[in-house]
């Protein structure tokens, strides 16, 4: 019966799955002191097993906190765009007003808002079905962590961002769509994305 469980287990799924017994929550309960299942937050589970899997934890962060998809530097790293790997799920997020952060035994997911004009953009489901998640598209990781780094007002800071704090392998950088990067950049209308939109214009006449 245990091998009949999916990966993520919600309240309704296991309580439909073990209709069958007298309690099907406290069959939930005893499978998680046996360490079958691990309790992500109230209502969300992981199966044990599949805990350590990398779509398995994409999966989740999409339905730990919502709505949300993965981005920024997790997925930076996903692409191979920076070389440092990348230990927490970060997720980018639509009108939450502050950070979150959850701590679980599939490891610790990390949530901020993007504008809401550029949210909808560049996400992409990856994986096969059943198993999809949202991910941003690699331009849209780039532009969601170039959101979070304020006050950059010059080209030679944008140049320093890029290659020197983020290491972002310029191979890589080269294979962007210059002009999905563009189009994605003006949606934040911030000091950094306006001087990353020119940083972009200015290597497209080099």
């Amino acid at each position: 019966m245990q091998n009949a469980l999916v990966d993520l287990p919600d309240s309704l799924w296991l309580q439909h799955h073990f209709a069958h017994h007298a309690n099907p929550r406290e069959k939930t309960v005893r499978l998680v002191r046996q360490g079958v299942l691990h309790r992500l937050k109230r209502g969300l589970y992981v199966r044990a097993r599949s805990a350590d899997d990398i779509v398995t934890r994409c999966r989740a962060a999409n339905r730990i906190y919502g709505p949300s998809y993965v981005s920024f530097v997790y997925a930076l790293a996903w692409y191979g765009l920076i070389p440092e790997h990348a230990a927490h799920i970060t997720s980018a997020t639509l009108s939450k007003g502050r950070k979150k952060r959850y701590d679980t035994p599939a490891g610790s997911f990390f949530y901020q808002d993007v504008p809401a004009a550029a949210y909808p953009h560049g996400v992409t489901l990856m994986g096969d079905a059943p198993d999809r998640f949202l991910m941003a598209c690699p331009e849209k990781a780039l532009c969601d962590e170039l959101y979070r780094a304020s006050g950059v007002r010059s080209i030679k800071g944008i140049e320093a961002l890029l290659f020197e704090d983020l290491r972002l392998d310029l191979d890589e950088f080269r294979q962007l769509d210059r002009k999905i990067l563009r189009d994605l950049s003006a949606y934040y209308h911030t000091s950094t994305l306006k001087v990353f939109g020119k940083f972009l214009q200015r290597r497209r006449h080099a």
